[in-house]
């Protein structure tokens, strides 16, 4: 089986394609900085015997010049070294979390809505960005220190192999040492990224129930929570600084005994004329500058295994099945939807949200759902669009399996307006042509007008250009529905979902509404779910579901007339009007 740190680099090396040529800068000014470290060390023998021992002074005076075009070329050549590789490493890392962003949205909805938001994003964000580091300063040094040690083993061997490989014989301790460590790192930095995603979750979960623990006061139990999981991060964060600053203090151990062996030895050698004090300065010097780049290497391998340790997690995302839709092009119902044997939980450890429903919904009508809370209901119309599907059975469309059609033009056909509806932090504009780009000016307020959005939008101080979410603005529910609504007017798609759309409404706003909704009739398919009396009563078909099963349909007068827990409803919704 391959190692897992080559499939690692494998993997991140097949993006540089869009990227080669600043990758190829890098490599160039690596090569180039290298070549000068080791031209500096090999010099480093003639002129001491030239100058010192055959008592050239007279070249004495062009040494500095010489070692400050040394040091100034390897300056310049290793910032610009460092310069390309960040453009490539900052680089790889955008292309990741696009591709990683890309994913999400590919994936089912019933797998997103299991993926906790703080992990979500922790994995997008936080564990790519504990990969830059090895794409930028790690991936400098994999490349230049390399190259680096490669020359200067060149030099050293050149002066004396002996005495090189007497002063390397620690080398096999800090490869062994540094993999083990290495490894170690890894799966601790694993185990950190999950409790980075748990801390983000967490923070998030405690903003959304922030009325629940403000009405309860619990503030000390979700501080408790929270200093838990904050105690855990610490303790693995600490580790990981613990094995990665370890492989360092092991080079500058091993660095202390190969440097005694190589001074005892070459010393004892000089001192008995076998080797020029020169030849010995710059193998002594060869020596001593390769161990840096080793120490460098040796974080850097350490960093890398920390990097793989956060790219598992990346991993799993992208091996997730994404959701499959067919080939078939989605064309607005004229028949309508069946539901065949459909059955269908949430999970295999939960009771049915609906079994064996067998239901026929007609194109270009006004469908109600009604039931009690927990009948199906939500469930029922998440089916439609393909949100979820049937644990058994079969939902048609026009006598054709949903599952036929290509996702993105079933979806196309839907507008759908939730009890809670959602809004992005754009502007009311960019909310609204969500739907439909190409929107003019004149139908989008047309759409809000419909609405029953357009006054309140215009009376903003920005209007439609008003930031949600920005400079403390906080819509009302009623509002916030009336956008949506907004959204359905402007798209016009064949079918209409109202999932209690109207239920944070006044009479009269719900009536104007009605009014607009009432004009789509004939034309367009709506299904409602609904608890006021208004909207039941003028449907064409009415679906009454109880723990999960269909258990009458028909209009009004006929579920009056047959169905004993319609006219409890019924009973209720006059109570309620």
């Amino acid at each position: 089986m391959k190692n897992d740190t080559l499939l690692f680099l494998s993997y991140l090396l097949k993006y540089l394609k869009h990227l080669y040529k600043p990758f190829s800068l890098g490599i160039t000014f690596a090569i180039l900085s290298s070549f000068l470290t080791g031209l500096g060390t090999w010099s480093i023998k003639p002129i001491f015997n030239y100058v010192f021992v055959e008592k050239h002074y007279e070249i004495f005076k062009f040494i500095p010049f010489y070692l400050i075009l040394i040091f100034s070329l390897n300056g310049l050549f290793s910032l610009l070294q460092a310069y390309y590789m960040k453009s490539v490493s900052t680089g790889i890392i955008n292309r990741i979390r696009l591709d990683l962003f890309k994913k999400f949205l590919s994936l089912p909805y019933s797998r997103l809505i299991k993926e906790r938001t703080g992990q979500t994003i922790s994995r997008v964000i936080n564990d790519t960005s504990q990969i830059e580091p090895l794409l930028g300063e790690s991936s400098q040094i994999l490349f230049k220190e390399t190259l680096t040690v490669v020359v200067l083993l060149f030099v050293a061997f050149y002066q004396r192999w002996d005495l090189t490989l007497i002063a390397l014989i620690t080398l096999p301790a800090i490869v062994y040492g540094t993999k083990y460590l290495g490894t170690k790192t890894r799966k601790t930095r694993r185990l950190t990224q999950a409790s980075t995603g748990e801390l983000t979750h967490r923070m998030g979960e405690i903003l959304q129930g922030i009325r629940e623990i403000k009405i309860s006061a619990s503030k000390d139990l979700m501080l408790k929570f929270f200093a838990k999981e904050l105690e855990r991060f610490y303790r693995l964060s600490l580790k990981v600084t613990k094995y990665r600053e370890s492989s360092k203090s092991l080079v500058d151990l091993m660095t202390g005994f190969g440097a005694a062996l190589l001074i005892g030895y070459g010393g004892s050698l000089v001192i008995k004329g076998a080797l020029t004090p020169g030849a010995f300065l710059s193998l002594l010097t060869a020596i001593l500058l390769i161990f840096n780049p080793i120490r460098k290497l040796s974080r850097a391998y350490t960093g890398l295994k920390e990097a793989q340790g956060a790219w598992s997690r990346i991993e799993e995302v992208f091996h997730l099945e994404e959701e499959k839709g067919g080939t078939l092009k989605a064309h607005p119902p004229q028949k309508g939807f069946e539901f065949r044997e459909v059955s269908f939980r949430y999970d295999s450890n939960l009771p049915y949200a609906l079994y064996r429903v067998n239901l026929y919904l007609p194109a270009q009508k006004m469908i109600a759902l009604v039931g009690p809370s927990g009948a199906g209901k939500s469930t029922l119309i998440s089916l439609l669009p393909r949100f979820y599907d049937p644990e058994e059975g079969e939902i048609l469309l026009d006598g054709v399996n949903l599952k036929e059609f290509d996702l993105e033009s079933l979806r196309g056909l839907f507008g759908m307006v939730w009890q809670e509806p959602f809004l992005f932090n754009l502007s009311i504009w960019d909310n609204l042509i969500l739907v439909k780009p190409e929107a003019t000016f004149e139908e989008v307020r047309e759409a809000c007008r419909a609405a029953q959005a357009l006054d309140f939008i215009e009376s903003l101080p920005k209007g439609f250009d008003t930031v949600l979410g920005e400079e403390g603005l906080s819509l009302s529910g009623g509002q916030k529905q009336r956008l949506a609504l907004a959204r359905v007017f402007l798209k016009r798609p064949p079918i209409i979902i109202l999932d209690e759309a109207t239920s944070q409404l006044d009479t009269l706003t719900e009536r104007a509404i009605e009014a607009a909704l009432n004009e789509l009739r004939g034309k367009h398919t709506l299904i409602v779910i609904a608890h006021r009396l208004s909207t039941i009563t003028r449907a064409d078909k009415i679906v009454l579901l109880d723990r999960g099963r269909v258990v009458a349909e028909g209009n009004h007068e006929e579920l009056l007339l047959k169905s004993p827990l319609y006219r409890e409803l019924y009973q209720t919704f006059l109570r309620e009007k």
